[in-house]
């Protein structure tokens, strides 16, 4: 008997888990597969077996939606998610087509892809979002770089050019990498899986330093396996680290001294901005982080996925 409750309660602990984390992904309209599911089950660890079984056993019961592989806790359009999924390979094609011009940055440690494009959930009029470590005191130097760089290629997104152009709203220096406290109080589940979503374009070693730095998300996602994100990680050829070792050569005067003077340039304009000095707003800029985040929604979206949760209780 008392085996039998023990049973019973790691089921429910298995299916509340796969509640949260299909509720997430619901705020978007997005099924996910069993594997990311498995991958990103939120506060419980099981085999992929024992979660595919339970989607099955909740698929049957008529509590979650299946399609093949593909499960929801509500409907979706197939033929919006085959057009959202040819956008998202669009917009990798694009990343490929600048990959040079990114991999060659002097100073940039690592550059990953975040937001919805990491997410899956891009759409046609979605821009490209990245998140860029630099090395130490060269923050404001590198984001100098890019934008005039970008602009001059025609992909740096701008108020009125936002489908297709990148955004580079987050940058880091490389001994900065511990995010924890950028959480918002009480919940933030938006930012958890934010950062499993990473899809690192180059930089291994970093991302894989972010991830030790942050091993508290490791406690909220234990089936979460960081090394299989760097296969979206490219290794430098020998052109492109010769190129940017020569760049940072001969930039390491100039930038050494340019960027104090870059920096209070950057802060005293982002916080001139009336729309990073709202109650909306989370922007962070400092020596060694500049996060632009006029409009932060995460405190409506873990009340919507808390909110969700609540009508699944007792299943």
């Amino acid at each position: 008997m008392r085996q039998d409750l023990g049973t019973k309660q790691k089921e429910d602990q298995l299916t509340s888990a796969i509640f949260s984390t299909l509720a997430f992904f619901s705020l978007y309209d997005l099924p996910i597969t069993s594997k990311r599911l498995h991958e990103l089950l939120l506060d419980y660890q099981a085999g992929l077996d024992e979660v595919e079984t339970a989607l099955t056993v909740l698929a049957l019961d008529n509590k979650i939606y299946q399609a093949g592989n593909l499960y929801s806790l509500k409907p979706w359009k197939a033929e919006e998610l085959r057009a959202r999924q040819e956008e998202i390979a669009n917009k990798w094609q694009k990343i490929d087509t600048f990959y040079n011009w990114l991999a060659v940055l002097p100073f940039v440690r690592q550059i990953s892809v975040i937001n919805s494009l990491a997410l899956g959930t891009a759409d046609a009029d979605s821009d490209i979002d990245f998140f860029v470590i630099t090395k130490p005191t060269r923050l404001y130097f590198v984001r100098s770089v890019i934008i005039v760089l970008f602009r001059l290629l025609g992909v740096y997104k701008t108020r009125q050019k936002i489908k297709d152009k990148f955004c580079f709203g987050f940058f880091v220096s490389e001994d900065n990498l511990k995010f924890e406290e950028l959480q918002i109080k009480p919940a933030d589940p938006y930012f958890m899986f934010w950062l499993c979503n990473l899809r690192p374009i180059f930089g291994g070693q970093q991302y894989w330093t972010l991830m030790q730095d942050n091993s508290w998300l490791l406690n909220r996602f234990p089936n979460f396996k960081p090394m299989i994100r760097l296969a979206s990680a490219k290794e430098l050829g020998i052109l492109i680290k010769s190129t940017k070792l020569f760049l940072e050569i001969i930039l390491f005067i100039p930038a050494f001294f340019a960027e104090s003077i870059l920096r209070r340039i950057h802060i005293n304009h982002t916080f001139k901005l009336a729309e990073n000095n709202t109650v909306t707003s989370t922007t962070v800029a400092n020596a060694k982080m500049l996060k632009l985040h006029a409009s932060d929604i995460r405190r409506s979206l873990a009340a919507e996925h808390a909110k969700i949760l609540s009508q699944y209780n007792g299943h």
